[in-house]
């Protein structure tokens, strides 16, 4: 009953800090959008309890499945956001698109309590590596997928010649592009890192493994994604609508590389 209370009350707070992000972007920081940060405060400390607390009721190792490695996920995903608003505070309209990420793994989180624990003959020193990595990594590209989502509208914004309102509280189109190009820059080569260290795993797990499955396959189409807007970004200075649109269609990779991942993992509960 207690964990319960603890996620109701983290998924509440990461709700109503999503709404007050929501009406910032619309209305600003004065009314209710200056309640936004201490809601998302208010949620992350909720939710480191609810990490202690189910740490301490689970005798199972950490991040050993679904539902714990979406919790911190989740968890990874808000500090992070936190840190770079921290080093740049323009960024903290970009809440508006975080944190919906953020809210929908957490709750994934909740639904993955049904999916069955890493099969023993999967585990290893180099997976919890893996799995810290792969958090990392996917914090990095969810903070470049906000800023590329906010480039594409303040982008249109500028187009429409609707320069009030929303067009005024996003960062220039400048400052979102070399964001999203820094927070790609991390999170490839720890994508990079995490399909190397997992095919490792896959290896080890099943001796003579010649081929890949349907999550790696994802895996490495999500890191040539993201790989190749970080190249034609460093070589030819690709900026922009297409780096934004490549960023977004490389988290949508991630996004399935879940998806598929929760998927196997329930199959083989």
């Amino acid at each position: 009953m207690l964990i319960l209370t603890h996620f109701a009350m983290t998924a509440l707070f990461y709700g109503v800090a999503c709404g007050l992000f929501f009406v910032t972007l619309s209305r600003g920081h004065e009314g209710p959008g200056r309640h936004a940060f201490p809601a998302l405060l208010a949620g992350v400390m909720s939710h480191v309890v609810y990490v202690g607390v189910d740490l301490i009721g689970d005798d199972t190792p950490p991040m050993s499945d679904i539902h714990s490695t979406l919790t911190v996920l989740s968890l990874g995903i808000v500090l992070a956001f936190l840190f770079a608003t921290w080093r740049k505070p323009a960024m903290a309209i970009l809440g508006a698109f975080v944190t919906p990420v953020v809210l929908v793994f957490f709750l994934a989180s909740g639904l993955g309590r049904s999916v069955g624990h890493v099969p023993a003959g999967v585990r290893s020193a180099l997976l919890p590596i893996h799995i810290v990595v792969n958090i990392a990594g996917f914090a990095a590209f969810a903070l470049s997928f906000a800023a590329a989502l906010a480039y594409v509208l303040q982008e249109r914004l500028l187009k429409q010649k609707r320069l009030g309102g929303i067009f005024q509280r996003l960062p220039p189109l400048h400052v979102l592009d070399t964001f999203g190009l820094r927070a790609t820059s991390i999170g490839v080569p720890l994508l990079t890192f995490s399909i190397i260290s997992g095919v490792l795993i896959a290896v080890r797990s099943q001796p003579g493994l010649a081929s890949l499955g349907a999550t790696q396959f994802l895996a490495v189409v999500a890191w040539l994604v993201f790989a190749g807007v970080l190249l034609l970004r460093i070589a030819v200075g690709w900026r922009g609508r297409r780096a934004a649109l490549g960023t977004i269609l490389g988290f949508v990779c991630v996004i399935l590389v879940l998806v598929g991942y929760v998927a196997r993992a329930g199959g083989g509960a």
